[in-house]
């Protein structure tokens, strides 16, 4: 993180298994956003070790032809957007004519909206089915 101070810790080493860990600071963890099952990517240089936590993915260009057509598909959906106060909720329904278009809007949502959450500060996202159901948290 640009501009971040650097922190010295002084920590021991921990056994796991056929291997040693460090274990990061909750100041570490914080700033960088980690979890559990996050990548880092691991260096040693000369005298040091350092750890990096993977990059983000790099976003790609869409080009004007696939924004025209995105948006040809997608004037005939309707979305109704209600906010529950008390359970801390936003409901999202979609209508329209075409079920079709409307269930991928919906499947490309549920697959970006961590990313979304990320973005906008949020560290993970518990996926929960209609039913209720628990899936896996996810990081965006």
């Amino acid at each position: 993180m640009a501009g971040a101070p650097k922190l010295l810790v002084n920590k021991r080493l921990l056994k796991s298994g056929h291997g040693l860990y460090v274990p990061l600071p909750t100041e570490v963890i914080e700033q960088w956003n980690l979890d559990k099952g996050d990548k880092v990517s691991i260096s040693v240089d000369d005298e040091a070790i350092k750890i990096m936590p993977k990059k983000p993915e790099k976003i790609e260009t869409i080009s004007e032809e696939m924004i025209e057509t995105y948006s040809a598909a997608m004037k005939g959906i309707q979305a109704k957007v209600t906010l529950d106060s008390e359970k801390r909720a936003i409901h999202l329904e979609f209508s329209g004519r075409n079920r079709r278009v409307i269930n991928l809007f919906i499947q490309n949502l549920w697959q970006n909206l961590p990313v979304l959450l990320r973005l906008l500060g949020l560290g993970s996202v518990k996926e929960m089915s209609s039913r209720g159901e628990t899936g896996k948290g996810r990081r965006g």
